[in-house]
């Protein structure tokens, strides 16, 4: 395995955390994929690759590190002109610039960016928290889900809907930086062999269906509520932490079909402050 070290970038000064992020990709990616060479700064075309791999399958992946806001026709282009190179592109943001910490969180301004790349990248966007003392956080990713906003009319009536700007972030687990070739809108592009935070969560929900075919049974201490409201209770008390309510809402109605409506939704504030106070 041939590793380099190299700076060709003589006309950008680049920050501690960008220099960082590029060592750790390249002492680490090696222990976990089959990779012939890896070379930090590399030049594709007109460009320069932040770090740039050659795979023992002859697959080329370019992982570009970003520490501030991108535009999104510039994020586009760089990817195109990196595939054009034949070379599949894994975009990886610093949280620590964005605010992106690994955590659940509500009511989340989701940037430009990060649509682009949960489009490109089945509903996640990967981080790393890198700061000027070393790595804080190792690589995660970040789904970012529907957010039900809650609404009131003048004569007092509330009801909730999907918000438009704001999202849920939900924190995946990447168990390994074994890389995923793939393509999606006409890109080649590349990730991590982490599963889909809403088909784990699904899975785990059917288990739980599954493993407790009396749910209402659980949740006979909930006063005063119908079975499809002791279902979602159940299902929030047990999985709330780590999926966050709304994908849990979302999946329960949308997903498997279950008779739950706006009122029921209505009542998952207390949820919110409960779970926003366990998690703190």
């Amino acid at each position: 395995m041939q590793i380099e070290f190299q700076n060709q970038k003589k006309k950008e000064a680049e920050s501690i955390e960008h220099l960082k992020i590029k060592e750790y990709f390249v002492h680490n990616l090696p222990l976990e994929n089959d990779i012939t060479t890896i070379m930090e700064e590399y030049y594709i075309g007109d460009r320069i690759a932040d770090v740039y791999c050659e795979l023992t399958n002859g697959k080329k992946v370019v992982i570009e590190v970003q520490h501030s806001m991108i535009l999104v026709k510039d994020l586009i282009q760089r990817t195109k002109e990196y595939n054009d190179n034949d070379c599949y592109v894994l975009w990886v943001f610093n949280g620590s610039s964005f605010d992106r910490l690994p955590r659940n969180e509500h009511r989340v301004r989701i940037l430009n960016f990060e649509k682009t790349c949960q489009k490109l990248y089945h509903g996640r966007v990967y981080y790393i928290n890198m700061r000027k003392s070393g790595t804080h956080s190792p690589v995660y990713a970040l789904y970012f889900n529907t957010f039900y906003e809650r609404k009131s009319l003048q004569n007092g009536f509330e009801y909730y809907r999907k918000s438009k700007t704001k999202k849920s972030v939900i924190l995946g687990d990447i168990p390994s930086l074994n890389f995923k070739i793939f393509k999606n809108q006409k890109l080649k592009l590349a990730g991590f062999q982490d599963e889909f935070i809403r088909e784990r969560c699904i899975k785990d929900v059917l288990q739980f269906f599954n493993e407790n075919p009396d749910i209402a049974e659980i949740a006979d201490k909930i006063n005063d509520t119908n079975n499809a409201k002791k279902i979602l209770y159940s299902v929030i008390g047990k999985f709330g932490k780590i999926y966050g309510v709304d994908l849990l809402y979302d999946i329960l109605k949308h997903r498997l079909k279950l008779n739950i409506n706006g009122e029921n939704l209505h009542a998952m504030n207390k949820y919110y402050t409960y779970l926003i106070k366990e998690t703190k």
